[in-house]
């Protein structure tokens, strides 16, 4: 049988445990946090085109189908 964890006994989101697990995050370097967002933003940028031509075709195939 699978062996079950006791689970602790006390307030769980206490300040001091807080902190702790802070400690244990690897926060991203300046370097690492700038290409993340610079990549986020280009992708932004590429799904905001492909969906306006999207629209724009769309627009036009239907405005085609209905005739005006």
């Amino acid at each position: 049988m699978a062996k079950e964890k006791k689970e602790k006994k006390g307030w769980a989101y206490s300040p001091a445990n807080v902190m702790r697990e802070l400690k244990k995050v690897k926060w991203p370097s300046v370097k690492q946090l700038s290409k993340d967002s610079l990549l986020v933003i280009v992708f932004t940028l590429l799904f905001g085109l492909y969906f306006f031509v999207c629209e724009i075709l769309s627009t036009g195939l239907v405005s085609k189908i209905v005739g005006k």
